[in-house]
């Protein structure tokens, strides 16, 4: 009774916030209006990655709804230097916009060299400063993808010498974004000394990996030297798109790099990163980081119960934040999950005894069998559960056995069966044992690994027909699969 009255309180105190600071910010605040036309989208979703009150948000973006005529229009609240970058999701960047309130208007066009154009809204050396931190971030990107090295840095072993080279490189910086106001030319600094202290990060793990103790130390003093310069808890740090990752990284390098001892009574993952946030982090950047921890479950689907009791320590310490809309419907999204119950109609075979995959699928002998081999950390696994109605529909009218295979570890048993219920995978459902775990790589991947998901079919006899049968997706061509092995 207790925890169910506490969970309505928090509940209510979580929607009255939101509300509040949603109401004061558009009665207090000058507003920013973004309005413009795409052209040559091929079909791809208009989206918009930007800051709050300041703080990029890094986790979740914003689609933006086209007209008829191909027409967007965002209206949000002002008053200080906010991000926009516009991109076609899973396409193409469009560009990035700098603006404290006013109207912007833009065109864009997905098939141009420069997709962005803009009209009115937003001056010369206010777009230099937003195409030096565009191109910083792309830069910063290539180094940690290994397409590309502006600093050349990728094969130097010594740390003070890389130190040097992004120390030096953010300072030539600092000139470029000169000549606009001083909110704006600071955050742009800030902005700049965030992704090249990512760069850093990047560099020290990829070195110390492979390295002898001596240089490890080496590289964590000047890590030190390279955080100081950086100043993480500048108020302006989370402006920048790198601050989540450096916060992330910073954690991890601490306990798992550096190896100091875990606090008492804390446990490792998110409690570990929201209790190096709180003790170590102070205003803007404590607040931009705890917020990103809950949004990176939701927009990872982790749903991570021990998240639940930090959403009320987060509202105590930042009750007027306004990531408060996000972490609200993030915290709401993760106890749905963790409140899941299981139906009668998913069923978890014992199959503790298999030594085999033929020990699974004979189970379900003179029946066809599709198996979906998957795991609750693989993100196109998911989102092909969107598909699966039809082959639902087509197995029951057809006796057709739905198996699914998950190489999920035994830690994660019980998240599996929950996820399993909260996608409405109405079937068969198996966590690969031990005694056949190498079977299945090497009967379903190629030199050792598992590309997932795994689409399987078998017949009335138990032999495999598709070894890499279409996708729930393509439901017509796997329409057809399972017809043909039917016959």
């Amino acid at each position: 009774m207790m925890k169910h009255m506490k969970r309505n309180v928090w509940r209510a105190v979580l929607g009255a916030v939101c509300l509040g600071s949603l109401c004061a910010a558009c009665t207090t605040r000058q507003e920013i209006r973004i309005t413009g036309s795409l052209r040559n989208a091929d079909g791809a979703t208009l989206i918009c990655y930007r800051s709050v009150g300041g703080m990029f948000n890094s986790e979740t973006y914003d689609t933006l709804a086209l007209q008829a005529d191909s027409t967007f229009a965002l209206t949000l609240p002002g008053g200080e230097y906010e991000c926009f970058n516009l991109a076609l999701y899973g396409k193409k960047k469009l560009g990035t916009l700098l603006t404290k309130g006013g109207n912007i208007r833009v065109q864009l066009d997905g098939q141009s060299e420069q997709p962005m154009t803009i009209l009115e809204g937003q001056d010369e050396k206010t777009t230099h400063v937003a195409e030096v931190m565009s191109q910083l971030y792309d830069d910063v990107f290539d180094i940690r993808t290994r397409q590309g090295d502006r600093w050349e840095i990728a094969d130097d072993t010594i740390a003070a010498s890389v130190r040097r080279k992004l120390t030096n490189y953010a300072l030539s910086l600092d000139k470029e974004v000169e000549g606009v106001d001083e909110e704006l030319r600071d955050k742009a600094r800030q902005d700049i000394r965030m992704q090249l202290l990512l760069a850093f990060q990047n560099q020290l793990l990829a070195t110390t990996f492979r390295s002898s103790e001596a240089t490890k130390q080496e590289w964590l003093a000047e890590l030190d030297s390279m955080t100081t310069f950086c100043s993480i808890n500048h108020p302006y740090s989370p402006f920048s798109r790198a601050f989540y990752s450096v916060v992330s990284y910073d954690t991890g390098i601490r306990y798992y790099t550096k190896g100091e001892p875990k606090p008492e009574g804390v446990e490792k993952g998110v409690e570990l990163a929201f209790y190096d946030f709180e003790h170590r982090l102070i205003g803007k950047a404590q607040e931009a980081a705890m917020a990103q921890l809950f949004l990176e479950d939701e927009g990872q689907q982790r749903y991570d119960p021990a998240l639940l009791p930090l959403a009320d320590e987060f509202c105590k310490l930042h009750p007027e934040s306004p990531w408060m809309p996000w972490v609200s419907r993030a915290v709401g999204k993760n106890r749905a999950f963790n409140e899941t119950a299981i139906p009668a109609d998913l069923h978890f075979p014992d199959v503790s005894s298999a030594r085999t995959i033929k020990d699974v699928t004979d189970l379900y002998k003179g029946k066809v069998i599709f198996m979906d081999i998957w795991a609750t950390w693989c993100g196109p696994c998911r989102a092909a559960f969107a598909h699966i109605g039809p082959l639902q529909e087509y197995a029951a009218a057809n006796d057709v056995v739905l198996l699914y295979l998950s190489i999920d570890r035994p830690e994660n048993d019980e998240k599996w069966r929950k996820m399993a219920a909260y996608y409405g995978l109405k079937g068969e459902h198996v966590r690969v044992q031990n005694a056949f775990h190498q079977e299945v790589y090497d009967t379903f991947g190629r030199q050792g690994a598992l590309s997932i998901p795994r689409y399987v079919i078998f017949d009335k006899q138990g032999k495999i027909r598709f070894t890499s049968a279409a996708s729930p997706e393509q439901w017509d061509k796997l329409k057809e699969q399972l017809q043909e092995v039917a016959r």
